[in-house]
């Protein structure tokens, strides 16, 4: 069953693409036509056959299968995300409709409403979109069930292959299968093996396993890339299918291949560069400056009123202002709506503040929870302090430590500290080892656009809208 249904899921995909497109066309088309749109935008003619919008309808959706189909998105399992897969969506629904419309320029069969086609980018975009959604709940399911995946193994030794697995058995959504692990040294202990770390064969003997286990995908650790290993396993998988996925050697010393630059014919490839410069600084500053004030004009009653709360609720300021170290090292002072007492570090000194945290005042636990206390810092990010997206600001103190503690700690400072940022939106947060905290900092850093902001700011609202603690 589940090899067929990998044949039939693109099929089935598409057919329900199609459907989505037909059904938003139709709507479409009632929408326009309706008294009320009418009364507004009146027709000048007969109401036309719905007929002919359908006609439309199979050329648009045709166009839309096309489309899909180039930029990859009948290729299951999926990788990327929920967000990711649906701007891939909009973006290419996008493309197969202008093209609808330049061939409708040419046709003069009949002449069609270009509101009702307005319209029909509208209702067809999110039913496509909700067919996505719908679809990747369902193929996660199937996943869970063990229909459709992957069976794969692990190429390396269990100090680097332990954690892949662990991490796709909890992720069962990514539509792998680990079955065992591929050892690259030239002896392994069959029947010794634990059941996370199950190895089914050498390097040497990887065509067999692949045979006797059916693998589909290999996944190899940066240990088992070595100048011998490699080949040895290439050439024993001549001739069949397998796919192989490379884990890349991360560090903070010599970073991650970006992309390729081709320098006169020559490749290089990009390790580090300002993700901010020229233009798409402009662009995230100009995103930076609307968003803030829009925020500020539609939290204003909101801010005032918890002004007002704080400040009747204890003693000491409504505004806390601390300093913490942002772009290129340059101190500021960061608002907060005062949620603890006025005297919380006077014993400790500076500390991280904690889930649950006695100092706490009754009213800052409630804004702590719901993450109000960070609201003050629109005006932070509209003075150029801050950024909406990007690493959580830190104190100087801790600065000061953890540049002598960790290696490419400073990478943090290449960027506006942010009000949010990829880090706390996957529950990597002051309670969280600061290493971990740092490798997603560095992967924001370094793939950073416009569409990855929005998505951590959505990201970042479902947590407010779920209570969690975002400090």
């Amino acid at each position: 069953m589940g090899i067929r249904f990998k044949i039939w899921l693109p099929v089935i995909v598409a057919l329900l693409d199609s459907g989505a497109v037909v059904l938003g066309a139709w709507l479409a088309y009632l929408f326009r036509f309706s008294g009320t749109v009418t009364s507004i935008f009146p027709t000048f003619e007969s109401l036309p056959p719905v007929l002919w919008y359908l006609r439309i309808s199979f050329v648009l959706s045709a166009l839309v299968i096309l489309s899909f189909l180039v930029g990859g998105l009948y290729r299951f399992p999926r990788r990327e995300s929920l967000f990711d897969e649906l701007v891939s969506v909009f973006k290419l629904f996008l493309v197969a409709w202008i093209l609808l419309l330049a061939g409708l320029f040419f046709y003069h069969g009949f002449e069609f409403s270009r509101l009702t086609m307005a319209f029909l980018a509208v209702s067809g975009g999110c039913f496509l979109g909700l067919v996505r959604i719908i679809g990747r709940w369902l193929r996660e399911e199937l996943y869970t069930l063990g229909i459709t995946v992957k069976r794969a193994a692990v190429v390396g030794d269990g100090e680097q292959a332990l954690p892949i697995i662990k991490h796709l058995s909890e992720h069962p959504e990514f539509g792998f299968r680990v079955v065992g692990t591929i050892a690259s040294a030239n002896k392994y202990n069959e029947g010794e093996s634990s059941e996370e770390l199950k190895e089914l064969s050498t390097v040497q003997n990887a065509r067999q396993a692949i045979e006797e286990h059916q693998l589909e995908t290999l996944i190899i650790t940066p240990k088992a890339k070595d100048a011998m290993i490699l080949p040895q396993l290439v050439r024993s998988c001549y001739g069949i299918n397998v796919d192989f996925l490379y884990l890349p050697e991360i560090s903070p010393v010599n970073g991650r291949p970006k992309n390729v630059v081709d320098v006169g014919g020559v490749p290089l490839w990009t390790l580090k560069e300002n993700p901010f410069e020229g233009w798409m600084g402009i662009v995230k500053r100009t995103f930076d400056i609307i968003f803030s004030i829009l925020l500020l004009i539609v939290c204003s009653p909101l801010m005032l009123i918890i002004a007002a709360i704080v400040k009747f609720d204890s003693k000491g300021p409504i505004l806390y202002k601390q300093r913490r170290i942002g772009l290129d090292g340059q101190e500021f002072n960061c608002l907060k709506f005062r949620s603890m007492r006025i005297d919380a570090e006077s014993e400790t000194g500076p500390v991280w503040a904690s889930a649950n945290d006695s100092r706490a005042t009754r009213v800052g636990k409630f804004l702590r929870r719901w993450s109000l206390d960070e609201l003050p810092q629109f005006f932070n990010i509209l003075k150029g302090e801050m950024s909406m997206v990007g690493p959580r600001p830190e104190r100087p103190v801790f600065v000061k430590k953890f540049e002598d503690e960790i290696d490419g700690y400073q990478e943090r400072l290449r960027v506006r500290a942010g009000l949010t940022g990829w880090a706390q939106v996957n529950r990597r947060r002051g309670d969280s080892p600061i290493n971990d905290r740092i490798r997603y900092d560095r992967y924001y850093i370094e793939n950073w656009s416009l569409l990855f902001d929005l998505k951590i700011i959505l990201m970042t609202l479902h947590a407010v809208i779920k209570g969690d603690d975002l400090n």
